[in-house]
């Protein structure tokens, strides 16, 4: 069977549901599809700055996130293994959620917008330029746009852009546990991160209602063996090894955005684009403003503007890619500073800077010099 819409979607996390409900919103019919049911487990630590809040209120409306928090607190903390490098309260709250509950609310709002959800569709298939893609379970969908918010493994950006190996550069593996309450020794209740136990990159623990989420992320160019680091940073959490789940791991864009995601009738959106902020990993936001980014872009060409694909990377240069460049910027600075003069050097720079970075973090300042940022 032939399934024809105006816009096809394939992923329905944050970057397919934030373009899916806008486009739908818009009067544009709109397949979503995903290789998953929904809900479904969803590895990532959770965290919301405020900027995340900003958008998701923007897109799918004010009370989005009510029953869908999990956790919430200013304060945090910074170390380099036991050693406080920073600590405080921010701006705003950091807000913890579950993914497979944000995701699925989410999803919920874009199919009450109007689009057409089509569960356990994994595509296998897509061609960018006859707006077609195929699933493995038999399906043709087509359309007169593509949107590609299907993760760092991306089938459509395969598509568009065949060679891996700068891909592979800049992406980092990301594992992760989740330990109910009493398995984490010095349990923290707010964020705590760890500089230093990955060469370029960095560990978490953070609370929401069960437990704790425990996590490590680092280049892979850097670290040839995440695993062996993550049960080291296990060990030194003194977390007991009976008392540890299966590691899971994924791939996690880290500074390899693609400038100009587009080709044909497609265009990427979130990991698939690689819009993932390459200090802290910061993904949500990028994905849910890149989808919406995207979509704008898409209804601009069908309703008479000008094409879609050149008008959203227009819209990513101005308005997300100066924030990864920047942030690219700081973390070759940051992890350069932990290795000399070492901990107290970098210790020193996030004292004297907390309340700035705290606040480019949320995106009440920019990256770039910690200037005010004012968002699209």
């Amino acid at each position: 069977m032939v399934h024809t819409f105006d816009v096809l979607v394939a992923g329905a996390g944050p970057a397919g549901s934030s373009a899916a409900r806008v486009l739908a919103r818009a009067g544009l019919s709109v397949a979503l599809l995903d290789r998953r049911e929904f809900p479904r487990p969803k590895l990532c630590g959770g965290l919301l700055t405020w900027k995340t809040g900003q958008e998701l209120e923007r897109v799918f409306g004010p009370g989005v996130l009510e029953g869908v928090v999990d956790f919430e607190t200013p304060r945090f903390e910074i170390r380099h293994w036991d050693q406080v490098l920073a600590a405080g309260a921010g701006p705003q709250p950091f807000r913890l959620v579950k993914r497979r509950v944000l995701d699925q609310r989410l999803l919920d709002l874009a199919r009450d917008a109007g689009a057409q959800f089509f569960p356990g569709q994994a595509v296998t298939g897509c061609d960018p330029w006859q707006g077609e893609l195929r699933t493995a379970q038999g399906g043709i969908f087509r359309g007169r746009f593509l949107i590609g918010a299907d993760g760092a493994g991306s089938v459509l950006r395969s598509s568009l852009f065949p060679d891996k190996a700068a891909w592979r550069r800049n992406l980092a593996a990301a594992l992760e546990i989740f330990l109910p309450p009493g398995a984490l020794p010095d349990a923290p209740d707010f964020p705590r991160l760890y500089a230093g136990c990955a060469r370029t990159g960095y560990g978490w623990v953070f609370p929401n209602s069960d437990g704790h989420v425990v996590g490590l992320c680092g280049l892979l160019r850097g670290d040839k063996d995440p695993g062996a680091l993550f049960r080291k940073f296990l060990d030194f959490l003194g977390v007991p090894e009976k008392s540890r789940p299966a590691l899971h791991g994924h791939p996690l864009p880290y500074g390899n955005w693609i400038a100009r995601p587009f080709g044909g009738r497609l265009l990427l959106a979130g990991d698939a684009a690689g819009i993932v902020e390459p200090l802290l990993g910061e993904g949500i936001f990028y994905a849910l403003s890149s989808g919406r980014l995207a979509a704008q872009a898409v209804l601009g060409e069908a309703k008479g503007g000008a094409v879609a694909g050149p008008a959203y990377a227009g819209a990513l240069a101005r308005n997300i890619l100066p924030e990864l460049r920047a942030a690219n910027r700081l973390r070759w600075v940051l992890f350069g500073l932990l290795r000399w003069p070492g901990p107290r050097g970098l210790a020193g720079l996030l004292r004297l800077l907390q309340n700035p970075l705290a606040q480019a973090v949320h995106g009440l300042r920019s990256y770039g010099l910690l200037q005010p940022k004012r968002w699209d």
